[in-house]
């Protein structure tokens, strides 16, 4: 789906959601400067999908993250266990960041 549309446009497109502003907002805003009707929303799509590629690929790279630290925390902690060193650290520590960076990844990928 390769659309072309006018590059001045679609930068204040994304410069408007990256502000905050919601789609009836942004819809407002690119009526005023003069976009047409039919191109209007195919660009707020074009917008939104970009974006919701960014999250997705952000939430992939946090859950792997979030994985490797439980798998590497989980096998840290039965070395240190088996040799008596002390477990806390890793198993509390990592635990919780793994935890928390799936959790934020998940998030991301559902696109909450």
């Amino acid at each position: 789906m390769n659309q072309s549309f006018p590059a001045d446009l679609a930068r204040e497109a994304h410069s408007l959601f990256k502000r905050g502003f919601n789609e009836e907002e942004v819809s407002l805003e690119l009526r005023q400067k003069g976009a047409a009707e039919n191109l209007l929303q195919d660009l707020i799509n074009h917008v939104k999908q970009i974006r919701n590629n960014k999250r997705r690929k952000n939430g992939f790279l946090c859950c792997g993250a979030g994985i490797f630290l439980l798998v590497f925390g989980c096998m840290l902690t039965f070395f240190l266990y088996n040799n008596g060193g002390d477990i806390r650290f890793v198993m509390y520590g990592l635990t919780t960041l793994g935890v928390g960076l799936t959790i934020k990844g998940m998030i991301d990928l559902l696109g909450w």
